[in-house]
């Protein structure tokens, strides 16, 4: 126990005097994802009240008498000459749409001819759907259980990215660097087991991976409401403690599969460069587990709750669409503390090959 806290501490070290690394590990990434989560929020609430504000322009053949004063309180309507000049205005995106009501029998139903390249023509084409349609939309969800769908599918994907990035930026330099600089060699030559110092590392490397993780999650977290433009809708007040405290058991979980990982790949590794490269299909692996987890309609099937990282991303989506489920929760966090006490088995063989180890 004393020599996996003495490499515990040599990592830590190594860490956290290292201002640079520490800066681009912890702070930066969520910075950066607030900044331009942020930014694109407000670029995209923009472009919704210009839409608003400036009338879409609209040219109307046939015209009906009964719905002239709705198409004009709506509308900026627009004459032109011909047909194909206002076709061409279309085009050019000087005019947002163009609707033909039938003026004969050859014509049964109303036409609406939209540029779907231009937000405004969307917005022109939606508004006037809905005056010819006569129709309104009742919306009897409320503003909480929307903020959840929004988070449900979005969070558990980028959190899971992010908690892979966090593991990414500290794991590889960990052991593929030493191994590329020869300094492991000097580690592995002492008087000290080679499991000490492979379960040391593991530790050490979790809980940076897990800081950096978090530090991206923050930021995600805190520009949702402006990204997703539902300021009044989302807010961390929607769940309990024990919401936070499943997600918590579920990141640990995971940062502990995800460090092992990319440890036993950056142990085959000569070097940072290749491990790096070599981790690529895990990340993509990672990826789809967090696109594949927003299809799953319903109650999950209690049997995908063994599928290391998938049953993770799951795990999140289910607290956060405010179906907690303890057996599933239990479940997940268990198989992945199984999954990754079988992968620090697998590294402490790997850190007992010298054929594996001293490749440079």
């Amino acid at each position: 126990m004393k020599t996996i806290l003495t490499i515990i501490k040599k990592e830590f070290a190594r860490f956290f005097k290292d201002t640079r690394l520490m800066l681009t590990t912890l702070i930066l990434p969520g910075l950066l994802i607030f900044a331009m989560y942020s930014l694109m929020g407000t670029i995209m609430e923009n472009v919704g009240k210009d839409a608003e504000e400036e009338p879409c322009a609209v040219y109307v053949v046939g015209l009906p008498e009964s719905m002239s004063p709705a198409f004009n309180a709506v509308f900026d309507l627009k004459d032109y000459e011909t047909r194909d000049a206002a076709d061409e205005a279309l085009r050019d995106g000087t005019l947002d749409l163009i609707v033909v009501f039938p003026t004969d029998e050859t014509q049964s139903k109303i036409e609406i001819y939209l540029n779907s390249a231009e937000t405004k023509s969307q917005a022109a084409y939606a508004m006037a759907e809905a005056l010819v349609a006569n129709y309104s939309i009742i919306d009897i969800a409320d503003a909480q259980s929307t903020a959840k769908t929004v988070l449900k599918m979005v969070v558990p994907m980028v959190l899971l990215m992010l908690l892979f990035s966090g593991c990414m930026a500290v794991a590889p330099e960990s052991i593929a660097g030493e191994k590329e600089r020869g300094t492991i060699a000097t580690l592995l030559v002492t008087p000290v087991k080679r499991s000490s110092v492979a379960i040391g590392k593991i530790a050490a490397l979790s809980v940076i991976a897990l800081l950096s993780g978090l530090s991206s999650a923050i930021g995600m977290l805190l520009s949702l409401p402006k990204l997703t433009g539902m300021a009044g809708g989302i807010s961390l007040s929607m769940y309990g403690f024990g919401s936070y405290a499943a997600i918590l058991a579920v990141v640990l979980s995971t940062v502990l599969i995800l460090v092992t990982l990319i440890a036993i790949i950056s142990a085959f590794a000569k070097s940072v460069k290749e491990a790096t490269g070599l981790v690529v299909p895990l990340m993509i692996i990672t990826m789809l587990c967090g696109v594949f987890s927003m299809f799953v309609t319903g109650t999950p099937s209690i049997g995908l709750f063994f599928i290391p990282i998938f049953n993770s991303a799951l795990a999140i989506s289910s607290v956060l669409s405010g179906a907690l489920s303890g057996a599933a929760i239990a479940i997940t966090v268990c198989m992945n503390i199984a999954f990754a006490a079988l992968l620090v088995f697998f590294l402490t063989l790997m850190f007992k090959s010298e054929k594996i180890m001293f490749k440079r």
